[in-house]
Parts: C-alpha cells; structure tokens; sequence
C-alpha cells in the first residue's frame, strides 16, 4: 500500500523536447510550444544527430512561456500597446485632413502608374516604327508575338525582332539563341530570312546565332530547328506573309457569267 502511494505521488519525468539545429532560428516565432516542462534543447554549434542520441542544452529563458494562454495574454496586449503607439489620437479636424492626405498620395501614385505606362507605351511605339516590316508592312503582325516548337529535349522560342531562345522540356532557364539584327535573305528578296546574333556565349566558343528561313504557309509556325553548326541554329519558319498574292482572273476570254 505505502509503494502504491508513492508511485502515485511521484510525477512522471516528461521526455525532453528535441529541437533539430536547423529549427533553433524559428524558436522566436513558436514560443507558445517552449514550455517549462520541455527545458531542453540542441546545442546551437550541432548541425546533425546522424541518428545518434542528440546534445542537449537548456532552452533560454525568452523562449520560455508559462502556458499557451499567458503567450496569447502577452501577445494580445503588446500588440494593442504597438497600435495605439503607431495610430495616435486625433481630433475630428486633424483626422480628417490626414484622411485627404491619404486620398491625395493614392492618387498621386495611381497617375504616376499612369504616366510610366503611357511612357512605355511611346517607348514601344517608337521602337516599333524603325522596324523594316516588309514593303507593304505584311510582317508587322509578328510583331509582339511569340512562336513554340517543342522537341524530345528542348522547347525552342521564337519572338520576331526580338529574339530566339531554348531550354530544357523539363524547365529550367532560358538559352538565349540570338537577338534580332536584320533580314538577311539574298538581295533579290530579303524578306526570306532572319538573322538573330550575339546570344548566349558557348564554352569556349562563339556566341550563339539563329537564322530563320521563312517560307510561305498558311499558318504562321516554327516547323523545325537544328544546328548545322556548333552554336550556330537554323529555325524553319512557315508565314502567310510570305505568300505571293492569287493574280487576277482575266476575263478577256470573252467568257461571261451567266
């Protein structure tokens, strides 16, 4: 009976809180869960156990809390003492002018938005117009656009005046293959062509270059890309813009409909 009592009496010794190394920084966001029967903690100078019994220290003091509910007690009332420290009391006059300050820097800000895009915009435009759209400006609509043909092992990109890039299927960054530089077909017809230079540097090589061939196509696609050369590409590119315009009927033949 007098062993029973005891074993009743005694308390039982709870198990030490293990907190891993890597946890220690965070122990300033969790103090709710440092409570005086875990005292005990890694050594800071132990980045990994290897499965073996860990170091234990004792936790200090600022992590320790009483209970849950004195935390949020605390908690509560630092954070009420913080608001009134940063919203200070006004009277009705003073409170209303600092409510039409507030509307005036919203404002303020919104048309500055306003004017860097607008900015941007004339920017764009600008750099759109010193483009060579083709005689009648049958490229422009490439403009601004962006084409994908996807490999076994790449995802190549062509953008029009702008440039060619690649990366891995699986993700990754982007390779870039050139930036634009100029139409490059043969004198008779230019427009045959594309030629993207100064891209991404190879290992102890050149810089990487694409050039584009167009041809005519109901579409507008990248059907294929290779690299005859080392770090040298070649994107075959189909565009309606290329095709040559039906010629007109003659109706000399002395054929009238009917």
């Amino acid at each position: 009976k007098d062993k029973f009592k005891s074993e009743v009496r005694e308390k039982p010794t709870p198990a030490p809180l293990y907190i891993p190394y890597h946890y220690r920084d965070e122990m300033d966001y969790y103090p709710m869960f440092h409570h005086r029967h875990h005292p005990l903690r890694v050594n800071e100078d132990q980045d990994d156990t290897n499965g073996e019994e860990p170091t234990l220290a004792p936790i200090p003091d600022r992590f320790i809390r009483e209970s849950p509910e004195e935390y949020i007690r605390t908690t509560q009332a630092t954070k009420k003492e913080d608001e009134e420290e940063k919203m200070p009391l006004y009277d009705e006059h003073t409170q209303n002018l600092v409510e039409a300050a507030n509307r005036a820097r919203s404002a303020f800000e919104a048309a500055e938005r306003s004017l860097r895009e607008m900015e941007d915009s004339i920017r764009d435009l600008e750099n759109e117009i010193t483009f060579d759209f083709g005689p009648s400006g049958e490229f422009a609509y490439l403009y601004s656009q962006c084409y994908e043909l996807t490999t076994n092992e790449y995802v190549y990109r062509l953008c029009p005046f702008h440039r060619v890039t690649q990366k891995q299927k699986g993700g990754g960054a982007e390779t870039n293959l050139g930036t634009w530089g100029s139409w490059s077909g043969p004198e008779e017809n230019k427009f045959t062509s594309m030629k993207y230079e100064h891209g991404t540097s190879c290992w102890q090589g050149p810089n990487r270059s694409t050039t584009v061939k167009l041809s005519c196509g109901k579409e507008t696609a990248v059907t294929s890309t290779t690299e005859p050369s080392r770090c040298e590409y070649l994107m075959e590119f189909v565009t309606p813009a290329l095709c040559e315009e039906p010629q007109d009927i003659d109706n000399s033949t002395g054929h009238d409909e009917l």
